[in-house]
Order: C-alpha cells, then structure tokens, then sequence
C-alpha cells in the first residue's frame, strides 16, 4: 500500500436498499480489522471487550471496554491488537446525517449536540488526546446497551426496525454528551464558537460579494435557523447587521480615499440597491454618503 493512501469504506457497501444506517460489531466485518482505512459516514465505535491499539489520523490511543470514539468522514482509522494479539470487540454505528430525523435537525437543543460530531472534521487538531468517551459501571452498561439493542434490531429486521434504531441512535447521541459536558449543556460551546469565527473570517474576505446566510449554514452542517442564532450569540449582532456594518465600513473608507462616484463605491462594497444603500449607511453612520464624504 503507497504511503498516505488508505482504502476507503463506501457506505452503498454496508447500506440496505434505500436505508442510511448499518450496525455489527468488529468481529463480523474481519477484512477491516488491523488495517487503516477511511469511509464517506459517520462512525460510533463502542469498545464493548478487549484491549488494544486504535489510531486516528496521526494519533495514537491505547483502548479498552468503555472506550467510545465518534468518527467522521475522511478520517483514517483502524483497531489493532495489543502486543499480547488481544483484539478489541468494537460495536460499530454508522450512519449518514439525512437518517436522523429532519425535525429534530431544527431543533436547538439536539442541533447543539449533533453538530459536535461534525466539529472534528473541521478543527482535527483540536481532537482530544484520549477516547471521546471512557465509561465504567453503570455508565458502561447503559451507552452498551443502547448499541446492543440497535445491533438487535439491524439484525433481526422486525417490521419498523430503521425507525425504532433512529430513536436509539437519537438517545445515544444526547447521552454521550451529557457524559462528556458532565450533565451539562453550553449553548456556545467552543466548538460552535469556532464554526462562527470561521464564518467571520470568510464574511470579512467575501463581504462584497452575494453571500446568503443558508450557505453559511449548509457548509457547517447545521440549520439556517440555528446558525443564525449562534452567530448572534458569539458576535452580539445578527448575521445581517454584521454584513451590513463590513460593507458600510468599506463604503467609508472609500468615500474618504478615493473620488469614485457614490453609486460605485456602494457597488463596490456589496450594494446592489443604490436606495437600499443609502438607507443602511444613513442607519448605521448617522449621515448620508454625501454628507460622509464632506466631513
């Protein structure tokens, strides 16, 4: 195998007609035990027995039962045996977004949570230095439960089955977060934080051009509505005024810089509507271009 190059995992091989959601455990997909290898899904892999080696992209971690790791798309991975050739029973979820429920997808609350999973593939660097999840007890047992049940379900293919695995899958996900924020939910968690800061970096680059916040939103993965709410939360000010307040900035420093006509100048910053310019530069400075211009 060429160095860098990993076999990809194409989930059309593991999904059943018109379905987006797979289940089993390690044992019974062999070929991709002990090699790296990458795939176009999401991956929650739940060590259920076992001990052993698993990488992820560049890092190294040694894992044991109880250890859960969410993996995103692109990523390569693979479990090994440890050096006595013990190898880790994983139960593996994977899943395409569009499986989960559109409705929940708007929702605040489960948006918050959901769109933690698309974060590492945006921020890897920010990937922690252990398992995303290392339970014992009582904690073990639940989050192994869940997956048993889903396992059970894929498996024997009772009438209803992709439904009643979604409701599971949505109950694993919120719990793994509780377990992970420690019982507690931070609407602007730093990874939202991030997908926001990123948006203001391309807005601050693309000001001037027809950027629409449904955009914005669909490249992180996460509803119109929800996003706009975050990126008042971050930057105290809707996705709108931020926008309006760049291209006004610029319109000012061209007005005082340069002898372009008015008409240009609000072209050139992004305004497509000379009226509407007018009416945003007079909100936002107080006074009319014009009047701008002569101070």
């Amino acid at each position: 195998m060429a160095p860098g190059y990993f076999p990809t995992l194409a989930g059309k091989t593991l999904f059943r007609d018109n379905e987006w959601v797979y289940v089993n455990r390690s044992d019974e997909l062999q070929e991709y035990n002990g090699i790296m290898h990458k795939h176009d899904f999401i991956e929650i892999a739940y060590v259920i027995s076992g001990k052993g080696l698993h990488i992820v992209g560049d890092r190294k971690y040694n894992t044991r039962k109880g250890d859960l790791f969410i993996l995103n798309e692109d990523i390569p991975h693979g479990f090994f045996p440890d050096r006595e050739g013990v190898q880790p029973v994983v139960y593996n979820c994977v899943f395409m977004p569009n499986f989960l429920d559109a409705s929940l997808l708007g929702n605040a609350h489960f948006q918050d949570i959901y769109s933690s999973f698309l974060f590492k593939s945006f921020f890897p660097e920010d990937q922690p230095e252990n398992a995303d999840l290392s339970l014992s007890g009582t904690e073990y047992q639940d989050i192994g439960n869940l997956f048993h049940k889903m396992y059970e379900e894929y498996k024997n293919r009772n009438k209803g089955y992709p439904e009643i695995i979604r409701a599971y899958l949505i109950e694993l996900i919120v719990k793994v977060f509780r377990f992970i924020d420690g019982g507690t939910h931070r609407n602007t968690s730093p990874q939202n934080q991030r997908l926001v800061y990123q948006a203001v970096d391309y807005l601050k680059k693309h000001f001037n051009s027809d950027i629409r916040l449904e955009e914005l939103a669909m490249q992180s993965f996460i509803s119109k509505n929800y996003f706009s709410r975050l990126f008042k939360e971050v930057t105290g000010i809707s996705f709108t005024d931020y926008i309006q307040n760049l291209r006004v900035d610029e319109a000012c420093s061209l007005l005082k810089n340069t002898d372009m006509k008015i008409i240009d100048i609000a072209h050139q910053a992004g305004f497509n509507d000379i009226k509407f310019f007018y009416e945003v530069f007079k909100k936002i400075t107080g006074k009319t271009p014009g009047e701008f211009r002569k101070l």
